[in-house]
């Protein structure tokens, strides 16, 4: 299974292969290459995941009438803030926005 094929699995959402790649690229993941579990733990794919659960947050679907098809944004948007909390990365707020975190960086110092 290749990465691509992995995250539009793990999503379960209907995403065009450019939707789920760009994640996957933008976050330095290879498309293409083949998944595995240290692929499936790295923080790149994990952080890509994310990414892809926020975009599916924030897609409407016109049929429905514009409204948002994802059965539990609050399950999705819970899932992606505990890995963006996990690499000190801005949380998605209510309305699929990207939020500023504060955290306690001493260690990096």
């Amino acid at each position: 299974m290749t990465n691509l094929q992995a995250i539009k699995q793990r999503v379960n959402y209907p995403l065009s292969d450019i939707q789920a790649e760009e994640k996957l690229i933008s976050r330095g993941v290879d498309a293409e290459g083949t998944f595995s579990k240290e692929v499936a733990k790295s923080r790149e794919f994990r952080l890509a995941y994310a990414d892809t659960l926020r975009f599916v947050l924030t897609m409407v679907n016109l049929s429905q009438g514009g409204s948002i098809t994802a059965q539990n944004p609050a399950g999705i948007r819970g899932t992606a803030n505990a890995i963006y909390k996990e690499y000190g990365e801005p949380l998605i707020g209510e309305s699929g926005e990207q939020q500023n975190v504060i955290s306690d960086a001493t260690d990096m110092w």
